[in-house]
């Protein structure tokens, strides 16, 4: 699995208004399409999981990258990173109505007054 050291998130906005994080760091492990100490972004962050007190990341096109050390000017970097994820992950899912769900029936005249 690769390393990333010296990492910073990258909060990113599409031309779409779609909210995206990424990660930007140096490389370090034996995939050959990256050269030790390359400095890459990744593919938006879909996921993680720490492992160990440490943190593995998942991207939209299946890597998956160990957070080393952060970029010594990112403080408290890995918080941040959970967070930001955390918020994306529920601003994605769809909104919930108590009331809605708590129905299981509805007569004539309440499924008129309800479009109404």
């Amino acid at each position: 699995m690769n390393i990333l050291n010296n990492w910073k998130m990258l909060d990113l906005i599409t031309r779409d208004g779609e909210s995206l994080v990424c990660v930007e760091g140096r490389v370090y492990g034996s995939n050959p399409r990256f050269p030790t100490s390359s400095c890459i972004r990744t593919s938006p962050v879909t996921g993680y999981r720490v492992d160990a007190n440490s943190m593995v990341i998942m991207t939209k096109r299946g890597s998956e990258y160990l957070l080393g050390k952060p970029d010594p000017s990112q403080t408290f970097a890995q918080q941040r990173l959970i967070r930001r994820l955390l918020r994306l992950q529920q601003t994605a899912a769809p909104g919930f109505d108590s009331l809605e769900t708590q129905l299981t029936d509805l007569s004539e005249h309440e499924e008129t007054e309800k479009e109404a």
